[in-house]
């Protein structure tokens, strides 16, 4: 009976040491075939074109392509549930931004879970979201914005890129701090910023790097930037925190595999995502869309997409925010 016990524990040691083992030569072979990057949205959208400019990348410096396939739909829902019921194997990958974190809250049922599904790899970029209004309202700062709506019979009219988008969100932290703003949901930024413009809307809340030739042109009034500190591409801009401490507004790029992807994969991916950023055709590209570049661990990018899941479900509950 004791040898028949130290045998089996002999066994199980054995298998312990070697499951690491197996990873690491997995990831010593892969990739050794073509890997899919799954982008939740259309063609010729921002987690578009950086899965095709990572792809790039990563093809060349692991010697296999990396090709996107664009699974748009149900607010980036369709792509997140492909990948999380996809074979974890290395060969399948997704970029994801603020909705993977935020959905959960604004649908009744999911298919997947977003904390239970998905291996994390590395965040790739942080971009800023700007309040602008038209020059005529008279509003020159954020602080005049805020008494602006106070005190006005009829509340601004804040036009973003539609119901749940990190715009929406801001306007309703606002709104929560005691600012009573109307929001306009538009299928997508470019008809919201041309509403604003035109002065159909009082103000607008996208990303910078959408509202940036708007601003330049005097034809927008930047007043603050939704995120967590100010924006390097735009440092004179408050970050509203600094009026309104609630009211941050983080966007975000990132990239996943599906759960139980061997960690070696993972990790040699994250390394490979990590060198990336710091090749010139990324770091320019960056530069000139105002994105701010990413990095960091794969348990980094875990702790963070935790923090963001748990930290709207009551927020969006709260303002009565559903899907479109």
């Amino acid at each position: 009976m004791q040898r028949r016990r130290f045998l089996s524990g002999t066994v199980a040691a054995a298998t312990a040491f070697a499951l690491p083992a197996r990873g690491v030569a997995q990831a010593q072979d892969w990739p050794s075939r073509p890997v899919r990057i799954v982008a939740p949205s259309a063609p010729g959208g921002s987690l578009d074109i950086l899965s095709r400019m990572f792809g790039r990348r990563l093809g060349e410096q692991l010697g296999q392509p990396f090709v996107v396939e664009n699974r748009a739909g149900s607010g980036g829902n369709i792509g997140f549930d492909a990948v999380a019921k996809a074979r974890p194997d290395g060969y399948t990958i997704m970029i994801a931004s603020d909705p993977l974190a935020v959905n959960p809250a604004l649908y009744a049922t999911l298919p997947f879970d977003p904390l239970r599904d998905f291996a994390p790899i590395i965040m790739i970029a942080t971009l800023s979201q700007v309040l602008a209004v038209n020059p005529k309202v008279p509003a020159a700062s954020l602080a005049e914005f805020l008494a602006l709506a106070r005190s006005r019979p009829n509340a601004p009219t804040v036009g973003t890129s539609g119901n749940g988008s990190p715009g929406h969100l801001a306007v309703a932290l606002l709104n929560q701090a005691g600012y009573p703003l109307v929001h306009v949901p538009y299928r997508g930024a470019g008809v919201a910023l041309v509403d604003v413009v035109g002065g159909q809307i009082d103000a607008t809340i996208v990303t910078l790097p959408a509202s940036l030739p708007f601003i330049k042109q005097k034809q927008l009034r930047a007043l603050a930037v939704t995120s967590s500190r100010r924006s390097r591409f735009a440092p004179e801009l408050p970050a509203m925190k600094e009026q309104v401490a609630t009211a941050v507004v983080d966007s975000w790029q990132a990239f996943f595999a599906p759960a139980g992807t061997p960690p070696a994969i993972v990790q040699k991916l994250n390394d490979e995502f990590a060198a990336a950023l710091h090749n010139k055709e990324v770091t320019d590209a960056f530069e000139a869309q105002a994105f701010e570049a990413g990095g960091g661990t794969p348990e980094d990018l875990g702790k963070f997409l935790r923090e963001e899941t748990l930290r709207w479900a009551p927020i969006v509950k709260a303002a009565g925010i559903r899907a479109d």
